[in-house]
């Protein structure tokens, strides 16, 4: 392989590398793929050799997202003119997003505000109002959206985004505690793959398998395929459940679902769900999933299969 030098940049507004992914939402290894893919970014080089990201491409790389988001590839969307990628997200934005009801409106207000126990108090208010399956469902989902679309206009800030998942997370946290699924006859092991940064939507899986009375073992995001392989051998689990954001690259999470399927051999069911899943074809040894509302009917599958015996 031939390297080509990066340009060298003295001073100039620009995000280090460091900081990429808490500015763009995506990955250093996915955005460092796209470099070689696509040849976008072009990060410049500062006095220590190391890529720094110029703020126009910090800029395209959050219109990416965006439209991966929506449900677009990669290779439609990486190294397109800015202004091109901003007439897309524009015409991508879902019209039955309600954004200006009381409660979302009172969301917004206390995360613009940074007053985090406020938005603790409301998101606390709708779910006990709703119901866990339909704050996760339809709420979440709702604010999730439109939270990456405030950012993606500069409307909030990369903290500000932040500070909606560690709340949500927490709010989602205390709900799953208080299921109590200790004495559950089955077991879900529930992480991202190496790369994979986001875990709110992993989160609100948890949320929908406990509420289903499946035992949820949390380890976190990026796992490698080895670890979740021993570690649900050694938990007796009957579903390892992954969640792939549209930042993570298609071909990958393909990739890595396989490398698991053939590391698991059949012992327990694999489910992926996430934007990041939502084009992959059927493989063997997957159950992928468009959202989780199909979640209670693949459980009762599961169970029904694990009473028949083998």
């Amino acid at each position: 392989m031939v390297l080509t030098a990066l340009p060298v940049l003295a001073a100039s507004p620009a995000t280090p590398v460091d900081a990429i992914e808490r500015e763009t939402g995506l990955s250093k290894e996915v955005i460092r793929k796209w470099e070689t893919r696509y040849g976008f970014p072009r990060p410049l080089r500062d006095e220590n050799g190391d890529r720094l990201y110029p703020n126009d491409q910090v800029f395209q790389l959050r219109l990416i997202r965006s439209l991966i988001s929506s449900g677009m590839r990669p290779h439609q969307v990486v190294g397109r003119p800015q202004a091109e990628l901003a007439s897309m997200v524009q015409e991508a934005q879902p019209a039955d997003i309600c954004i200006d009801s009381p409660d979302v409106l009172t969301v917004f207000d206390a995360l613009q505000t940074h007053d985090q126990y406020r938005l603790r108090q409301i998101l606390r208010r709708m779910l006990n109002r709703q119901g866990l399956a339909d704050f996760v469902n339809t709420t979440m989902a709702n604010l999730n959206k439109r939270v990456g679309d405030l950012w993606l206009q500069g409307s909030i800030q990369v903290f500000e985004e932040h500070l909606y998942t560690g709340v949500a997370t927490s709010v989602l946290t205390e709900a799953i505690i208080d299921l109590d699924t200790q004495t559950s006859s089955q077991t879900a092991l529930l992480t991202t793959a190496p790369g994979e940064i986001h875990s709110l939507g992993l989160m609100m899986a948890n949320a929908v398998l406990a509420l289903e009375g499946v035992h949820c073992l949390w380890l976190g995001p990026q796992i490698p395929v080895d670890e979740i392989a021993m570690a649900a051998t050694r938990c007796s689990a009957d579903i390892v459940a992954l969640s792939f954001s549209a930042a993570f690259p298609g071909r990958d999470a393909n990739a890595f679902l396989r490398r698991l399927a053939a590391a698991m051999d059949g012992s327990c069911e694999i489910w992926a769900g996430g934007t990041g899943v939502s084009r992959l074809p059927p493989m063997a040894g997957v159950r992928l999933f468009g959202d989780l509302r199909s979640v209670p009917a693949a459980l009762t599958g599961l169970r029904s299969g694990l009473a028949a015996g083998p």
